[in-house]
C-alpha cells in the first residue's frame, strides 16, 4: 500500500506529536532572443518526493496465543525534511465491541514488527502516522490497511514506462500505465462471512491544477471515477490510456490517479481499506525558439536566440542541435555547447536558456535546421524546430542602401519605410525581393493563388541577400492591430504561406520584411 501525506482533520488521540486583395508593407525591425538546450547525458538519479509518502502492509501470522499481523512500513520524506523532526507510529484499531485502539510508538521511518495485539476474533485496521513536531504538532495519515483471517489479501501495483523513480509510480499525460490487481483468500461458500466473499475496487482522479506538485492537496476532494466488485481470486491487469485527470488541454494535465481496494462490510467488521496505490501524471513538455524565425536569412552576425522550455519531465535531458539541410527525422546534428538541461527531480521544471554565438556551427552558406530535443524514459521527442538560411557573404540592407543610394543611413530617401520611386513599395520590400528602388517595380511581387478555399503566396527570395526575414500576414478588416502572421510551411529556400478563406468574407494579405 502506498499513500501520500494528508494532514489529518483531527489529530490522533495518542502520541499527538503527530494564446482577395494583396497589400504590401514593410515590417519594423524585430528584437531577437536565443535560448540553448541541454546536451545528452546519463539517466538521472531518483531523488526524494515533494511530500511525505508512506507504505504499510499487514500479513496475518499465527502465533501463540492468537493471530498477529506482520507489519512492514516505510516513510519517504522530502529532501528538505529531517526524520528527527517527526514522530512515527502505527495505530491498531480492533474490530471488537467495544473497539480497542493501541499505538505502536517511537518507530523508525522504516521497519517490520508483529502487531502489539492479536487480531482475534474479528480483525483490526492499521494506520501509519507521521507527526511533524511543533506547536501545535501536525499529524499526517500516510497509509492504512486491515487484517483478519476472513479478509482477502490484496495487492495493487501500478506500472509505468518510467523506471527511474523508486518512490512512487509516475508517467506522462500522453503515456499509458497499467494497474495489476492480485486477490487471494476470497471464499465463494454461501455460508462464509460477507467480508470473505469479495472486495471493492475504486478509482479516483485528482488534478494538481496548472502548476501544482501535489502538495498541498486535499485528497478527500478526489473524484470517484469508477467502482466495481471483485468476487474471485487471481491476478488481473487494467491498462489506462489515456489518463482521466480533468483538464481542457489533455497534453498538459497534471495530477494523480489512485486505485484502492476495500473490504466488504458485514455485521462484524466495517468496510476497510486493504491496499491502495497512486500514480502521478505529469504534463508533456513544450518549447519555443525566439530570435530567429522559419525561413529567415541571417548573415555572419548571427542573432541571439532564446529557448523557453516548459514542463520538462522530472527525469529528462534536453538540448539544442543544429545540422545543415532541411528537417530530417532521426538525424542527430551537432549539439550547441551550453544548451543542455538535465532535470533530476520529483516534479517537472521550466528553464530559459540564451545562446549568443553559434556561428562556429555554420561553416558554409546554405540551409540549416535547429531543433530542441528532449530525452525521457519514454524516448526522444522534438520540442521545437526552425530552418533558416545562412548567407555569410550576402548583401545586407546597409550594403544595398550603399549600392543604390550611396549611403548606408536608414533615414530620409533611403529609410526602410520610404517609397523612393513612388511605386507603392517601401525600400525594404524592394530589397527583400531583389527590386530596383529607383524604377517602378509594381506588379513584380509574388501574387496569391487560390485553390478551393485556400489562398497561397509562394516565392523564393533572392539568393544574394542576408539578414532578412520574409513573412506574410492577413487581415479581414485592414484595421490597425487586426493583422495576424501566417505560418511558413515551405521547404526552404521556397517560402509558402497559406490561409483558409472559410468564415472570411473578405481577406487581405500583405508581405512583410523584417531586419534585425
Amino acid at each position: 500500500m502506498s499513500h501520500t501525506a494528508q494532514p489529518a482533520a483531527h489529530p490522533p488521540a495518542r502520541n499527538a506529536r503527530t494564446t482577395v486583395a494583396t497589400h504590401i508593407v514593410a515590417a519594423i525591425a524585430m528584437a531577437f532572443l536565443f535560448l540553448t538546450l541541454p546536451a545528452r547525458s546519463s539517466p538521472p538519479v531518483p531523488i526524494p518526493p515533494p511530500f511525505l509518502v508512506g507504505n504499510l502492509t499487514a500479513i496475518p501470522v499465527i502465533v501463540q496465543p492468537g493471530t498477529k499481523p506482520n507489519l512492514t512500513w516505510s516513510v519517504k520524506l522530502p529532501a528538505s525534511e529531517n526524520a528527527a523532526d517527526y514522530t512515527f507510529f502505527i495505530r491498531q484499531k480492533q474490530f471488537w465491541s467495544p473497539p480497542v485502539t493501541w499505538d505502536m510508538t517511537d518507530l523508525a521511518p522504516e521497519g517490520e514488527s508483529l502487531s502489539a495485539l492479536s487480531i482475534n476474533p474479528n480483525g483490526a485496521a492499521f494506520e501509519l502516522w507521521a507527526v511533524k513536531n511543533g506547536s501545535p504538532p501536525v499529524p499526517y495519515l500516510l497509509d492504512s490497511t486491515a487484517c483478519d483471517l476472513n479478509l482477502p489479501i490484496t495487492t495493487v501495483t501500478i506500472r509505468t514506462q518510467d523506471t527511474t523513480y523508486a518512490v512512487m509510480p509516475r508517467t506522462r499525460a500522453d503515456r499509458p500505465f497499467s494497474v495489476e490487481l492480485k486477490i487471494s483468500g476470497v471464499i465463494s461458500d454461501p455460508g462464509a462471512p460477507e467480508r470473505a466473499k469479495g472486495v471493492t475496487l475504486s478509482r479516483h482522479v485528482q488534478s494538481y491544477g496548472a502548476t501544482g506538485i501535489g502538495d498541498p492537496l486535499d485528497r478527500t476532494q478526489a473524484t470517484l471515477q469508477s467502482q466495481s466488485s471483485i468476487t474471485s481470486n487471481g491476478t488481473s491487469t487494467i491498462v489506462i490510456n489515456p489518463t482521466e485527470i480533468p483538464g481542457a488541454n489533455r497534453a498538459k494535465v497534471r495530477g494523480e490517479e489512485r486505485f484502492t481496494i476495500h473490504s466488504v462490510a458485514d455485521a462484524q467488521t466495517p468496510a476497510s481499506q486493504l491496499d491502495s496505490a497512486l500514480v502521478q501524471i505529469w504534463p508533456v513538455a513544450d518549447a519555443t525558439i525566439t530570435g530567429i524565425s522559419q525561413g529567415q536569412i541571417i548573415s555572419a552576425s548571427v542573432p541571439q536566440l532564446t529557448f523557453q522550455l516548459n514542463d520538462l519531465y522530472p527525469s529528462s535531458t534536453t538540448w539544442a542541435h543544429i545540422y545543415k539541410g532541411a528537417p530530417q527525422t532521426g538525424l542527430l546534428g551537432t549539439t550547441i555547447p551550453g544548451s543542455s538541461v538535465v532535470i533530476n527531480d520529483s516534479v517537472p521544471a521550466n528553464r530559459t536558456i540564451v545562446v549568443t554565438d553559434y556561428s562556429a556551427f555554420l561553416p558554409t552558406d546554405g540551409l540549416y535546421t535547429l531543433e530542441l530535443l528532449t530525452k525521457t524514459p519514454f524516448g526522444t521527442d522534438r520540442l521545437a524546430r526552425v530552418s533558416f538560411i545562412f548567407q555569410r557573404t550576402g548583401t545586407t540592407i546597409t550594403g544595398w542602401r550603399q549600392t543604390h543610394f550611396g549611403t548606408a543611413s536608414n533615414t530620409g530617401d533611403t529609410a526602410d519605410q520610404n517609397d523612393f520611386d513612388h511605386d507603392g513599395l517601401p525600400n525594404l520590400i524592394e530589397f527583400a525581393f531583389g527590386l530596383d528602388p529607383k524604377q517602378n517595380s509594381a506588379g513584380q511581387l509574388p501574387t496569391p493563388e487560390r485553390t478551393g478555399d485556400q489562398i497561397t503566396l509562394r516565392f523564393t527570395p533572392p539568393a544574394d541577400i542576408a539578414g532578412l526575414l520574409h513573412g506574410v500576414e492577413y487581415s479581414t478588416t485592414l484595421q490597425p492591430g487586426s493583422w495576424s502572421p501566417v505560418p511558413n510551411t515551405g521547404t526552404l529556400p521556397e517560402n509558402v504561406f497559406t490561409v483558409s478563406t472559410t468564415g472570411k468574407p473578405r481577406l487581405y494579405l500583405r508581405l512583410t520584411a523584417t531586419t534585425p
